[in-house]
């Protein structure tokens, strides 16, 4: 509150005293903030023809990128009215539409607002939008313009016009361009802001007040444009450290069926357990065919089957893959698999898409046909889950440089680094090849522990940290009205190991069910495609029918995760008839925007505590994550429990 007013004081002083040179302190002052302004980042985000209000010379420009159907978007345009009223004449403040694609109404809505700017009503149009974001509809964009008495035949030509779709495209595009995710992102003075963060907002829009006012004083006529002229002209994120890999030495045995590529005496091995419709293995390929082209005759690395249970054609993908092993050519199946992964992966039948595609499959297709039945290639693959379980591997992709752990699809720079150090340390062994490799693993460590990542200690989170989960008061709840134990859920419908979470801890609230509270939140996967329908479903009916239709429906969807991989809406309609539910209301829920808004809250939430893999807890504040058996839960809740006596 100090620094706002000392703020406020010095706009005051400087407006009135701003050709005063006996001012010295004051001047001093303000050269001071200007000179701080320039260690901040300035994006010289260009205005074009952007809708504005206030004088074109104004001390500060704002430029808010936003969206009409989001809440907080809502928030920071009416914290604007405020700070427009309160910087009278001070402030120059720009619309760019970026209307999110999960917001059904959100481009229709931009679409009008464009429409009735075109007959000179945009603020009024956007202050009816805005008043009210949950009840955007076709019939509400319509009245609105009705009651604005605009001509209704062009606005309603206007709103489907090529010049008005390409108008809000190109702001959709220039704020991506300036690294705009979400909304409301602003940049004020050319300082970009994510977010409805108000102290924030307030204090940078008084900060630069000085800054404009000064440049004024010495005549610049347009301060946004002095200011932003050197800015950047795109958003770069900045370059996170790549993650440090344990030293941790792992057992890890090569199957004697392995596909091996490359040098018989390299002083390095690497071993990629991979899963042919995994996204992140087919990102982790382009890596390893650089590695392959960089390390050529230095490096071996051997192949290891894990077809993750979820994805319905990556064991026959597998299959293929050995198939053609038997020919001698496996690493040519494998790169035509993962080069066209996004064709074959959105097709409902695998092997006839392969049928149909035969002649661009790099083996002979008659025998890969034959190969892809036998149980010779089936028990090989089999051989393969069974040797990654027995590591502790639950994921892929996963990889092993002489031993080293490398889980996930790291940058580049990552395997160079582990590869580099392996080549110092084997350079003085006298071995290579096989004998090598099987030297440095003698006495490894025989299964990746759970979580281990490539995080070193340091990096690990403390186990007794207590984490602040905001609720939205939305979510579906089950058990004891005064809890004793909270347990917030975040889950993904799609998820094998989610459906054994869910089973575990309505087994354990059920037992505790005077002491324990169950707090469910959606965290739909992006990889898992009917996740995120799922969870608008379960939502859709809570809201309709209450909590205990959603744990019911749950259980269902859970129970039946195989069922409904395929054509899920055919299922959900049978299911919202099991529980008795009404599937046209159902449907018509699913389909308004509070629906998703309730969605995505859940998976900002996530995101504001670094989840990236589900299931994961939060029991009383304390994280908990991956599918834990019930005697864990039950441990920790007898914990809280003998405390609190």
């Amino acid at each position: 509150m100090k620094k706002s007013l000392f703020f406020l004081s010095l706009v005051f002083v400087l407006i009135f005293s701003a050709c005063n040179k006996k001012e010295e302190a004051v001047d001093q002052k303000a050269k001071a903030q200007e000179d701080d302004s320039k260690k901040e980042e300035i994006y010289n985000v260009d205005l074009g023809s952007a809708v504005f209000r206030g004088p074109q010379d104004a001390p500060v420009t704002v430029v808010n990128f936003s969206d009409f159907q989001c809440p907080f978007s809502k928030r920071s345009v009416d914290l604007m009215e405020g700070l427009l009223k309160k910087y009278n004449g001070k402030v120059r403040y720009v619309f760019k539409h970026f209307p999110l694609s999960f917001h059904k109404w959100a481009k229709p809505a931009s679409y009008a607002a464009v429409a009735a700017q075109n007959q000179g009503k945009f603020w009024e149009y956007y202050a009816k939008l805005y008043a009210d974001v949950k009840n955007i509809n076709e019939e509400t964009i319509v009245n609105y313009a009705k009651e604005l008495k605009l001509d209704m035949d062009k606005f309603n030509a206007d709103r489907v016009a090529p010049e008005t779709a390409k108008k809000v495209q190109d702001d959709i595009t220039q704020g991506s361009l300036f690294g705009v995710r979400g909304t409301p992102t602003l940049f004020i003075n050319g300082i970009r802001i994510v977010g409805a963060n108000s102290a924030k907002i307030e204090e940078t829009i008084t900060k630069q007040l000085v800054i404009g006012e000064q440049l004024k004083a010495k005549g610049v006529k347009d301060p946004y444009a002095e200011l932003v002229k050197n800015g950047k002209t795109k958003f770069i994120p900045p370059k996170r450290e790549a993650p440090a890999v344990s030293q941790d030495v792992y057992k890890v045995e090569i199957p004697a069926h392995a596909p091996i590529w490359g040098a018989e005496d390299a002083l390095v091995t690497m071993v990629l357990f991979d899963d042919f419709e995994c996204p992140f293995c087919s990102r982790l390929y382009g890596t390893y065919e650089q590695l392959k082209k960089d390390y050529e005759g230095k490096i071996r690395i051997a192949f290891v089957n894990l077809p993750l249970g979820f994805h319905k054609k990556a064991k026959d993908a597998a299959y293929l893959a050995m198939a053609a092993h038997k020919q001698g050519k496996f690493w040519e199946v494998y790169s035509f698999l993962f080069m066209k992964q996004k064709e074959w992966n959105r097709v409902p039948d695998f092997k006839e898409w392969l049928e149909t595609n035969k002649a661009d499959i790099p083996a002979d297709w008659d025998a890969l046909k034959k190969d892809m039945e036998s149980k010779e290639i089936e028990k090989i693959v089999e051989e393969d889950i069974k040797t990654a379980t027995s590591l502790g591997l639950r994921g892929t992709p996963a990889s092993f440089v002489n031993g080293r752990f490398i889980s996930g699809a790291l940058p580049i720079d990552s395997f160079k680094k582990v590869i580099d150090e392996e080549f110092k340390k084997a350079e003085g062994k006298g071995l290579k090849g096989d004998a090598l490799y099987k030297e440095i693993i003698k006495d490894g460590k025989p299964a990746v522990a759970k979580n281990n990542g490539n995080k070193t200690d340091k990096e690990k989170e403390d186990p007794n940290k207590i984490y602040q989960v905001k609720l939205s008061g939305k979510e579906a709840v089950k058990g004891a009205k005064n809890p004793k134990v909270t347990i917030i859920e975040f889950s993904d419908f799609q998820c094998p190991f989610c459906s054994k979470a869910f089973a575990t801890v309505e087994g354990v609230a059920e037992k505790y069910k005077n002491d324990v509270k169950i707090v469910y939140k959606n965290f739909p996967l992006g990889f898992h495609k009917e996740a995120k329908p799922a969870a608008l479903f379960a939502y859709a009916v809570k809201r309709l029918y209450g909590d205990e239709k959603f744990f019911q429906l749950a259980s269902i969807l859970y129970a039946k995760q195989k069922e409904w991989n395929s054509n899920p809406e055919e299922k959900f309609a049978a299911y919202a008839k099991e529980i008795g539910a009404d599937w046209t209301k159902v449907k018509a829920e699913i389909a308004k925007p509070e629906t998703e808004a309730a969605v995505s809250e859940d998976i900002r939430e996530a995101g504001n505590h670094n989840l990236r893999s589900v299931p994961s807890f939060f029991v009383n504040g304390r994280k908990v994550s991956g599918a834990k058996p019930a005697e864990f839960f039950e441990s920790m809740i007898e914990s809280i429990i003998k405390e609190k006596k």
